[in-house]
């Protein structure tokens, strides 16, 4: 066994649903189960008794659960052993090759101004990888697309950002000011893979459903450079944040392409930040920087 392992098993402990603990892990339902069948193998025991819509705990999976936390706990102890006897001070941070560069730039220049002998390495990979560092106590920091999905993590909203509906420059809405959900119901409109962050996909798919529409593609990447090319050669749609910093807009200008705003108030895309719980309590500068972005953003996030 290893110490993913346990932590999907302590995940459907709590949440006592495959489905809910996969979400809170960021990891679809089938792997799920496959590690749990293969911990229970290995301890040649069942962990949890299953029945139709309902999961329960056998009695050995309570004894087992009561030694599993107490192992995670400790593993994740000695990471606050590593900090306090490290030579060098240091904030291990990621951030989302997809969100707001300024995140990333506003985060890395408070922590500068506060901390400036503590080293932040950068580890670059989509929101979903990064969340998962961060659970597994091998990030301490990141610029992420929010929100986490999990109860442990923390999060603070720097930045928000409208959407828009992508399309090419001769296409039926492209003279319109804005669009409504509503009005793409009998168009294609393509929804990118959820491994970059299932949160946000999952929120936008769901709202495109509630809308009426029902002809939504759902591709296997999120490479923006693919997506134009598909809305190019099929005329279908995409949804996309707006603003002039970040790639995407960059991929769907003219003379090519034309971007409409989404006159949809409730949908926004949320990037700001997110840490372990408690890691201010080790990872140096961390408690003094979250308080200044804290003072910053937490009412008034930037704009993309």
């Amino acid at each position: 066994m290893d110490i993913q392992q346990l932590r999907y098993f302590l995940a459907v402990a709590d949440e006592l649903h495959f489905g809910r603990a996969a979400e809170r892990l960021h990891v679809t339902a089938s792997p799920l189960s496959r590690r749990i069948r293969e911990l229970e193998h290995e301890l040649g025991r069942d962990l949890f008794v299953r029945e139709h819509h309902h999961v329960e705990l056998t009695s050995f999976g309570a004894a087992f659960r009561a030694r599993a936390d107490g192992v995670v706990r400790d593993f994740d102890d000695l990471r606050t052993f590593a900090h306090d006897h490290a030579g060098a001070r240091l904030c291990r941070a990621g951030a989302a090759p997809l969100a707001p560069p300024r995140v990333l730039d506003t985060v890395l220049s408070i922590y500068g101004g506060i901390a400036p002998d503590v080293e932040l390495p950068v580890t670059l990979a989509p929101s979903a990888e990064l969340l998962e560092e961060l659970v597994a106590g091998r990030l301490d920091l990141a610029a992420v697309h929010l929100p986490v999905g999990t109860a442990d993590l923390e999060s603070l909203v720097i930045s928000r950002g409208s959407l828009g509906v992508a399309m090419t420059v001769d296409d039926e809405f492209a003279d319109r000011p804005s669009l409504t959900l509503r009005d793409l119901r009998r168009r294609q409109v393509l929804v990118t893979s959820p491994k970059v962050h299932p949160s946000v996909v999952a929120e936008n798919r769901a709202a495109l459903v509630e809308a009426g529409v029902t002809r939504i593609v759902d591709l296997p990447h999120s490479d923006a450079v693919q997506v134009a090319a598909h809305v190019m050669r099929t005329g279908a749609l995409a949804l996309t944040v707006l603003g002039d910093d970040l790639p995407a807009m960059r991929v769907f200008g003219p003379p090519t392409f034309r971007v409409v705003p989404l006159d949809e108030p409730g949908m926004v895309l949320r990037a700001g930040i997110a840490w372990r719980r408690g890691a201010e309590e080790f990872v140096p500068g961390l408690r003094e920087v979250l308080a200044e972005l804290r003072a910053r953003y937490e009412d008034a996030p930037m704009g993309l």
